[in-house]
């Protein structure tokens, strides 16, 4: 059944040592060397910390929520500010996502100059939100990092349970299945097909869809790669995406793509098996 959230006073930053009220420079946020050590790892993005690396906000809190502009610096390990990505500026991702797994934004932010960049979320619902940045520094070590934090979006809200395991979902009329069989620490291959109506996959940020997986409990996040062209399948336009679940467990599977223009985003809830 659905738990009524308190409502909060403004927006609040998880793990920042600062008092709520007060604006923060990126030193305050730097951690100690063994706290970067012992950060989680990076695959699963569950810490503001990985490689030497440091996500901080630099976003003031608001006393009030519409449109969300995520703000947020990345420190290399000299406590520089991350200023280039490897690939061009628009490389890195941001996704956004709610406790209870029932919102996902997935955005690419914006240099603001100066080593600050801007991830323009929307309206994000009253609630417990995590945000991650996925990226590869330039000048770095090639291998690309995922770190996050936690956000709480003020307002009074719900939560919903996960939906229960289905290989099948439906979205503004139209009817979808996601088909593979995923073991935690090995590479997957899942495989999305449009079963009705007959529509046309169009392409979305350099695929025909987009996939992203979040763990229930935790919100571990697992990014796929998707794989082009779009494949006519008997049964439907089918889009395939390649990546690895990291840990075993029930994972909400979030897909979105295009058809005539519209941009649609499927659920799934997926078991990953430990072997």
């Amino acid at each position: 059944m659905r738990t009524v959230l308190a409502a909060a006073a403004g927006l609040l930053l998880a793990g920042c040592a600062a008092p709520p009220d007060a604006a923060r420079s990126p030193s305050q946020d730097m951690p100690p060397a063994a706290a970067v050590l012992s950060a989680a790892a990076p695959t699963t993005g569950l810490s503001a910390s990985a490689g030497g690396y440091w996500l901080v906000s630099a976003t003031p809190e608001p006393t009030a929520v519409r449109a969300v502009d995520y703000r947020f610096q990345v420190l290399a390990p000299d406590g520089s500010a991350v200023t280039s990505f490897l690939g061009g500026d628009d490389s890195a991702r941001v996704y956004a996502v709610r406790s209870d797994l029932t919102g996902l934004r997935r955005t690419v932010p914006a240099n603001l100059g100066e080593g600050v960049w801007s991830a323009r979320l929307g309206e994000l619902d009253p609630g417990l939100w995590r945000i991650y940045v996925a990226f590869a520094p330039d000048g770095g070590p090639g291998s690309r990092l995922l770190l996050s934090r936690t956000l709480t979006v003020p307002g009074p809200g719900e939560t919903s349970p996960l939906d229960p395991v289905s290989a099948t979902a439906s979205v503004d009329g139209l009817t979808l299945r996601l088909g593979g069989r995923p073991v935690a620490g090995r590479p997957a291959l899942l495989r999305l097909t449009v079963t009705r109506p007959a529509v046309q996959l169009e392409p979305l940020d350099g695929g025909y869809a987009q996939l992203t997986a979040v763990r229930d409990g935790d919100l571990a996040l697992a990014p796929f790669t998707p794989l082009t062209p779009a494949l006519a399948m008997a049964g439907g336009p089918t889009a395939e995406f390649r990546g690895r679940f990291p840990e075993p467990g029930a994972w909400r599977v979030f897909v979105q793509f295009r058809t005539e223009g519209q941009q649609h985003t499927a659920t799934f809830t997926v078991r990953v098996r430990s072997r």
